[in-house]
């Protein structure tokens, strides 16, 4: 940095940008790793369900837990290493392993008796049926 005035200095002045520089570095990341933000979600809505997919490769679907609490839907399971060997070095390691858990706020109430859930080909899909209440009603209006 180049500063041509040193009475306009202010080491303040320098932390705040320091800690905006930080604040933008991270952004878009939940804790600052990318396991937090694993697996990748969809989420659609229409007037009858909520769909959420997402992907979970190399799993199987006994080893992911789905719940439904308050409107948040909830995914958790554990990706495990695939060492090859005892004695095998790793020289690039980007697939991350250990457990994770990935909660998303759903857009509306939905019916949590009567959530589906499939698992195909590395892609669990969750339909969540709208709750009556929350659906939209068309409401007439009455003439004289």
């Amino acid at each position: 940095m180049y500063w041509t005035d040193n009475r306009s200095w202010s080491p303040f002045a320098e932390l705040r940008s320091l800690q905006r520089e930080m604040n933008r570095l991270f952004d878009g990341y939940e804790g600052g790793t990318a396991m937090s933000r694993f697996p990748a979600l969809n989420v659609w809505g229409n007037s009858e369900n909520v769909i959420v997919t997402a992907e979970l490769p190399g799993l199987d679907a006994a080893d992911i837990d789905i719940s439904v609490v308050n409107n948040q839907l909830t995914i958790k399971g554990e990706r495990k290493g695939d060492k090859p060997a005892e004695n095998a070095v790793c020289h690039r390691c980007e697939r991350e392993t250990g457990k994770f858990v990935r909660t998303v706020r759903l857009p509306y109430a939905v019916e949590n008796d009567k959530v589906l859930a499939a698992f195909h080909n590395g892609i669990l899909k969750i339909t969540l049926p709208r709750h009556e209440a929350t659906k939209p009603k068309r409401i007439e209006i009455k003439t004289n």
